[in-house]
């Protein structure tokens, strides 16, 4: 489950602390507020920064209707609004977007998404196509490629490489008991 302030893979999607109040950009006061719990307040701030062009504040409206904190839930302006973040560069956007097409079974067009974040450098995405083609999509050969990808990125969160090399082993052990009995001695 993802957290306020984060994106749908659960990464912090917030501004640096602003030095003094007065010179508090709307997107770094939003995050403030949505810190403090003040989730109606919070919106209404990262509506304003997005409307002017604030991609992570975009990002963070996309998420707010995609979870329905702070405004009532809605896929249709979750989307419209990661889009956006996704024209401005947030890896995260398309990543989310990929997440809600997995959730409602589209899982081609969730790989789509998935290799659009990773191509924009989210580092974690590839470990969701991996797990689509180890799963549900059964294409266990490119599930093993990309989990080997992840298993050795840089960019890849130490968690999401260390659920690569478990994926790996799952699919190891799946081939292993694939085989016939005598083959496996």
């Amino acid at each position: 489950m993802t957290r306020p302030g984060r994106d749908r893979g659960g990464n912090a999607v917030r501004a640096k602390p602003a030095g003094k109040a007065s010179s508090e950009t709307p997107f770094s006061e939003a995050s403030r507020l949505l810190e403090r719990g003040k989730v109606g307040e919070a919106f209404r701030l990262f509506f304003a920064a997005a409307k002017a062009g604030d991609s992570r504040a975009q990002l963070n409206v996309g998420y707010l209707y995609d979870t329905g904190q702070g405004v009532s839930r809605s896929r249709l302006h979750a989307l419209q609004w990661y889009r956006k973040a996704v024209q401005h560069g947030e890896a995260a956007a398309a990543n989310n977007i990929g997440t809600i097409y997995r959730d409602e079974g589209r899982l081609r067009l969730a790989v789509r998404w998935f290799e659009k974040a990773a191509a924009m450098g989210d580092g974690d995405a590839l470990l969701e196509v991996a797990k689509l083609y180890a799963g549900p999509l059964e294409e266990p050969a490119k599930a093993r490629k990309l989990a080997v990808r992840v298993r050795s990125s840089k960019r890849a969160a130490a968690d999401s490489r260390d659920e690569a090399e478990r994926l790996l082993q799952m699919l190891e052990q799946r081939v292993r008991l694939s085989k016939p009995a005598s083959r496996r001695r």
